[in-house]
């Protein structure tokens, strides 16, 4: 058995340095009907991967904070399957929730997506990036290679895999395109390896309305078993876009020129996390709560964090329907003539939210084996003493980078 191991990673930046005050406004990312489409494709995927991610969290007894990347995996997912055919095709555009687009369309979104989130804001600091590892002996199909080429801007670079320095190689390329944020995404390499294919996301943004530090104090957060523990709460009374309903308060708080922004979804008394992690996979309450959002003075409470994360998401990418892919049945022959299966993949995050603003970043690895081979606001009080659920979108698509957790401050 010959491993194939397909990563993630980043090279085309938007390296940010811009004062707020002095930024243009936001350039709205339009799309087509089918692209409209994939987004709500995308946010579906979303969604329910981080139920899965959700479930399975809760089922450890450490029950931690986490983070993931949907954008990341999907991304990943997407150039992989470019080299997929037949069920494995299949199963995996099912999983994605694309199987409505051809080949064409949804390579053509991902890099309409792509080149328009790094235009959309020069105060935020976006990455996104793609590269090929390739075992120098094995020849990879032309339209395999050429599309993500073409499509990912993904750079090919034939290596040995029997050599060390092609570790570092890796690491170094995952360091460099997360700003040292995740500095290793494997452990080694063998001469059997065949491939790595990396993408990766990392994002710093400055809050449009940032917190004075000086308003940052001790206060309790409370968990869902009752445990209480001091946390450095941030506080600012300001105008946020807001809404409510029966499972969540939510607020939206922009970074930049507003292009991109945090969601914070805090269940409200009676509730859990996971009433409100239902509520989300509902049809069609996404959009309806986002379309509900109206501007408030808000008396905003927000904990500072820090989140780092990494999780194998076989178990998790099975139950959504791409077990196949996992099989000796799994068919990527429009990849080369080797034929292989996936072996792993893995997401490493990190996650950092101060007075200032939010630096996130994500690696995805997927790790395989050959077969045979204006009127007056209201005022509302968000006091986030207690879990709640993050994500960081693009604004004018609703295209989700990340999504997290915040449940304890034991790590």
């Amino acid at each position: 058995m010959i491993p194939i191991l397909f990563c993630a990673l980043s090279c085309d930046k938007n390296d940010g340095g811009v004062r707020a005050k002095d930024l243009p406004d936001p350039i709205k990312i339009e799309l087509r009907t089918a692209e409209q489409e994939m987004v709500r494709a995308d946010q579906t995927f979303a969604f329910e991967f981080f139920e899965q991610m959700f479930e399975e969290e809760s089922l450890d007894k450490k029950d931690k904070n986490f983070m993931v990347s949907p954008l990341s995996l999907s991304m990943a997912l997407t150039m992989t399957l470019n080299g997929a055919t037949g069920e494995t095709d299949t199963s995996m555009r099912q999983t994605l929730k694309m199987d409505d687009f051809s080949d064409a369309e949804l390579n053509t979104y991902y890099k309409k997506l792509k080149e328009a989130l790094l235009k959309t804001d020069p105060s935020t600091k976006l990455s996104i990036a793609n590269a090929i590892f390739t075992r120098k002996s094995v020849e990879f199909k032309t339209d395999f290679i050429n599309t993500n080429q073409t499509y990912f801007d993904a750079t090919l670079k034939p290596v040995d895999f029997t050599s060390t320095e092609t570790v570092e190689l890796i690491n170094n390329w995952a360091s460099d395109n997360t700003n040292g944020l995740i500095k290793k995404v494997i452990e080694k390499t063998k001469p059997e390896d065949l491939m790595y294919l990396l993408n990766a996301i990392y994002f710093k943004g400055i809050w449009t309305s940032e917190f004075n530090e000086k308003n940052t104090d001790q206060q309790p957060f409370t968990y869902e078993d009752g445990t209480r523990r001091n946390v450095d709460m941030m506080k600012q009374t300001a105008k946020f876009n807001y809404t409510g309903d029966e499972n969540m308060q939510l607020v939206q708080l922009p970074y930049g020129n507003q292009a991109f922004s945090m969601m914070v979804l805090l269940p409200v008394d009676g509730k859990k996390l996971q009433d409100v992690v239902t509520a989300t996979r509902r049809e069609g309450y996404w959009e309806g709560v986002k379309s509900a959002l109206r501007e408030a003075e808000v008396e905003l409470s927000l904990p500072k964090f820090k989140t780092e994360y990494s999780k194998r998401l076989n178990e998790v990418l099975s139950k959504m329907g791409m077990e196949i892919a996992f099989s000796d049945a799994a068919d990527f022959s429009r990849m080369s003539d080797v034929s292989a299966k996936i072996d792993f993949v893995k997401q490493d995050t990190y996650i950092s939210t101060d007075e200032v603003g939010t630096e996130a970043a994500a690696v995805t690895t997927v790790g395989g084996v050959m077969t045979s081979l204006p009127v007056k606001p209201e005022k509302v009080v968000f006091n986030a003493d207690h879990p709640f659920i993050y994500l960081i979108q693009e604004n004018s698509t609703g295209a989700i980078l990340f999504m997290g957790a915040v449940k304890n401050f034991d790590e």
